[in-house]
């Protein structure tokens, strides 16, 4: 019994995956965050991904002073792909996961918070692939001036809504072994981020958690292709260009989504409304009818009311 107790009070295991690229300006601030994480017992795994700065430099001297942390190098690959390296490269005894970017700085109970919504998670859905993420607080390049997200908790995450869009920002995840072992095993070529895959997969096969609170202060600088969107023209210029680079890229990724894991698909009968919408999703472009049934189907949407409804016209016209 006391061994039993022993074993429920000991810190769960997280490893926190890094990907690295010229980041020698912020990445000892956010090494410091990782490594100061309250509650859990960590280990950082970093991929630096073709850096020719000091980057190199700060990680070896960081490795050699932190057991808990290792690192390797590799050429460019890219966000999506340097990440996904990462997922096939992880350890295999760890209780849990979690994606980190380098240049943002992580409040202490980050990953305690995390674990605790899992763990509840996994009694509720035992055996299931588990992803949880949060909202961010946006902060300036010296973290002087901090804005958090309005929150997204209105509408709670979906497959439909997966479909569509990404709510769960990467350096927010943190993931279960069901749902590593899960991606690492069907690794796509070509999705359009690595981030927006895991959430993709945990909402068909398990479940996602939303948490409306902040743990992150969220940098942005002059290398962040999204940045602190002031005031409502900022916001819609913004939209502009993302919906501006995705033509036919949602339809590629459902049909990339549903190649990878076609045997699955397959097996997971119970399954069935996740499938029609995926299903709905790959084939709409070419079929007028389907184009209808996507543009009116509820269950497929965007968090943001204005959002969706300029979606729905790009599906009306096939451009998604």
């Amino acid at each position: 019994m006391k061994q039993q107790e022993k074993q429920r009070q000991k810190p769960k295991s997280v490893q926190v995956l890094l990907s690295s690229y010229y980041g020698e300006r912020y990445l000892p601030a956010q090494l410091d965050s990782l490594l100061s994480q309250k509650g859990v017992q960590v280990s950082v795994l970093v991929r630096d991904d073709g850096s020719c700065d000091r980057t190199r430099h700060i990680l070896r001297n960081y490795a050699q002073k932190h057991t808990n942390l290792s690192a390797y190098s590799g050429q460019n690959l890219g966000t999506a792909k340097s990440f996904f390296h990462l997922l096939a490269h992880a350890g295999h005894s760890y209780s849990y996961y979690a994606f980190a970017d380098q240049d943002d700085v992580w409040m202490e109970e980050k990953l305690a918070r995390a674990v605790s919504c899992l763990e509840k998670m996994e009694r509720k859905y035992p055996g299931r692939p588990l992803l949880y993420a949060s909202n961010v607080i946006y902060a300036s390049k010296d973290l002087r001036i901090q804005q958090a997200l309005p929150s997204r908790d209105a509408i709670k995450p979906s497959f439909g809504n997966a479909l569509t869009e990404n709510i769960c920002i990467g350096c927010t995840q943190v993931f279960n072994q069901k749902l590593l072992e899960l991606v690492r095993n069907h690794l796509p070529d070509g999705a359009i981020l690595h981030d927006w895959w895991m959430y993709l997969t945990a909402a068909y096969f398990g479940s996602v958690y939303y948490d409306p609170n902040a743990y992150i202060l969220y940098r942005q600088h002059e290398g962040n292709q999204i940045g602190m969107q002031k005031n409502a023209f900022a916001r819609w210029k913004n939209r502009v260009l993302h919906f501006g680079g995705l033509r036919h890229k949602l339809s590629g990724q459902a049909a990339l989504f549903r190649d990878a894991y076609a045997g699955l698909l397959e097996m997971d009968t119970p399954n069935q409304r996740n499938a029609y919408r995926l299903g709905l999703l790959c084939a709409y472009r070419a079929d007028y009818k389907k184009r209808r049934k996507l543009v009116f189907d509820q269950n497929i949407h965007r968090q943001r009311r204005l959002d969706d409804l300029a979606y729905r016209i790009l599906f009306l016209t096939g451009y998604l």
